[in-house]
């Protein structure tokens, strides 16, 4: 192999003009120098001696010539005699220092997230800009040099996808934990993306430090769900903001009635008393509202305030009116009482209205 008396980078053949910040890491094709070469660094690159396995010397920008003074730990592995012109072999390898601040970052998939406001279980996705910089190139380089295998170029793009699992996974229980330790609602998420951007670099860039790279800026541009579950959460504000509107009963009875006025529409399905009872549900609060519609829409002509009961006047039990004994202790139910139901009176039998209120003591049978 020839020697070679002037290292430099020269750039991949597949970089065009313009294109000098996409790339890394680039290996200088040869590996036998002498002492007396001419290393040249250009502004915002890093010279690395690689040799065994170890990062060596370090060379900033600049033209160096090689020599024993100014490859001491190089010198240290390998046996470089006095005298110009000694041969040795390393690896070098050209750092780019320069940063690069446009690099895309997304979630593949949504990630499931509840809504702590209006509890809905929902589908998040992210997606944003990152940037970096290579801050130490002595650990980027040993941490990613198995990359460089079978490849003397490394550009943003390999580095960016050695970084995704990470990147996604770290950003989603970031966001996840925020929205939930905050407690926002996705619809202020938005006004919020700026503090959770700098809580996630914040975070991430211990991970990028490990590598040797400084994360320069981290941005989410956008923290979205899908449409179906913007129409679910905006359906339950628009109830929420009606119910504040017109108050609890009102809101309650409204809406009963428009469970009643759908059932009334359609008989078939009600299947009478009964399928407006199952219709309406067994949480209903306004039980005598919906109990005396219920009654008029089936025309049952029982009225609530005409169903009169016998006390008996030893144990107090209150026993239909046809019964003759009571139900209770067996007591004769000779001497009764008509109860009313609308003030609770006691009234004497045979009387017609009750005697307190005027309320007809008469039933329909």
């Amino acid at each position: 192999m020839a020697i070679i008396d002037r290292i430099k980078y020269d750039g991949p053949s597949q970089l065009l003009p313009g294109e000098e910040k996409k790339w890394l890491i680039y290996k200088f094709p040869g590996e036998e120098f002498v002492v007396g070469s001419q290393l040249i660094v250009n502004a915002g690159q890093e010279a690395v001696f690689y040799y065994t396995g170890e990062v060596l010397d370090i060379f900033g920008p600049g033209r160096h010539t090689l020599s024993k003074g100014n490859l001491p730990i190089l010198k240290a592995f390998v046996n470089i005699p006095f005298g110009n012109q000694t041969p040795f072999t390393a690896e070098v390898y050209f750092v780019n220092k320069i940063s690069k601040l446009d690099l895309k970052w997304g979630t593949t998939t949504p990630f499931q997230v509840q809504d702590p406001k209006f509890g809905l279980i929902i589908d998040v996705r992210a997606y944003g800009l990152f940037g970096i910089k290579v801050e130490d190139s002595k650990i980027f380089l040993r941490e990613i040099i198995g990359v460089l295998a079978n490849n003397n170029f490394v550009d943003h793009q390999i580095v960016t996808k050695y970084f995704k699992g990470l990147l996604t996974a770290k950003i989603k229980d970031l966001i996840a934990n925020l929205i939930t330790k905050d407690k926002l609602s996705i619809f202020d998420i938005t006004a919020s993306i700026d503090s959770i951007s700098n809580t996630c670099k914040d975070k991430i860039s211990k991970e990028f430090a490990r590598f040797g790279l400084n994360l320069v800026n981290f941005y989410i541009e956008s923290i979205n769900i899908p449409q179906n579950d913007v129409t679910k959460l905006k359906s339950i504000l628009e109830k929420k903001a009606e119910f504040t509107q017109i108050g609890d009963e009102r809101y309650l009875v409204m809406r009963q009635l428009d469970v009643l006025e759908k059932l009334a529409n359609n008989p078939g399905q009600g299947g009478g008393a009964m399928g407006l009872g199952a219709g309406l549900g067994a949480g209903i609060a306004s039980g005598k509202l919906i109990t005396g519609i219920i009654g008029d829409l089936n025309n049952e002509n029982i009225s609530k305030k005409q169903i009169l009961k016998i006390k008996c006047q030893k144990c107090n039990f209150e026993n239909s009116q046809s019964s003759k004994f009571c139900g209770k202790c067996g007591n004769p139910l000779a001497v009764t009482q008509l109860i009313c139901s609308n003030c609770g009176s006691e009234n004497e039998q045979g009387l017609s209205f009750c005697s307190s209120c005027g309320l007809s003591l008469k039933t329909t049978k």
